[in-house]
């Protein structure tokens, strides 16, 4: 019975040293998991904001098609005059394609809509003419770039363009914007104010 005794106690206990060292392991695995961790949920968040973009496009795309048959302009900000609140007002009208709560969700950017810009581009824009950005997108009708200053700093962003591309880009791929695959609208700079 002694022995028993005895055995529990010597694998039952463990000194300090070993909890220390335990402790030190899980904070370097912790610290070199973090950098892993914090970059896969910014990717996440770019993706939501492409999705939520395009969402918008769709919604965009079918009050233009709807004002086209009924015979009034389409329903880009460009084709109603470049301005933001007709844009938004065109969409969220007696709640005919999306609630002003639904248009402000897909619009804003980590709570702000200053992080999202539209562009003054028509419903007979080119369909590689960009629609929706996030803050910090440049350029003119040739490339656009990106100056890190989003809401997502130098680690990427979204783009919609009128043809209803969507295009996530982290900051080791932002070449997509120069390739052909997004350019500018008519206007050089978009605008997020309404």
């Amino acid at each position: 019975m002694k022995t028993l005794k005895t055995l529990r106690s010597k694998f039952a206990a463990f000194t300090l040293i070993e909890l220390l060292v335990v402790i030190s392991i899980i904070a370097v695995l912790a610290s070199l998991a973090l950098p892993a961790v914090t970059g896969a949920l910014t990717k996440g968040q770019i993706t939501q904001t492409t999705s939520n973009y395009r969402q918008l496009y769709v919604l965009t795309q079918a009050a233009s098609l709807d004002s086209q048959q009924g015979g009034g302009p389409g329903a880009f900000p460009g084709d109603l005059g470049g301005s933001g609140t007709s844009w938004s007002n065109a969409l969220t009208s007696n709640n005919a394609y999306c609630s002003s709560n639904t248009f402000a969700n897909l619009y804003n950017v980590k709570g702000s809509n200053a992080n999202t810009l539209y562009w003054n581009v028509t419903s007979s824009s080119e369909p590689n003419s960009v629609f929706l950005t996030v803050k910090g997108i440049t350029g003119t009708s040739n490339s656009l770039s990106y100056d890190g200053t989003g809401p997502y700093l130098a680690k990427g962003g979204a783009v919609v363009t009128v043809g209803g591309s969507a295009i996530s880009f982290i900051s080791s791929n932002s070449a997509v914007l120069t390739n052909g695959s997004a350019t500018g609208g008519t206007n050089t700079t978009g605008s997020s104010s309404f």
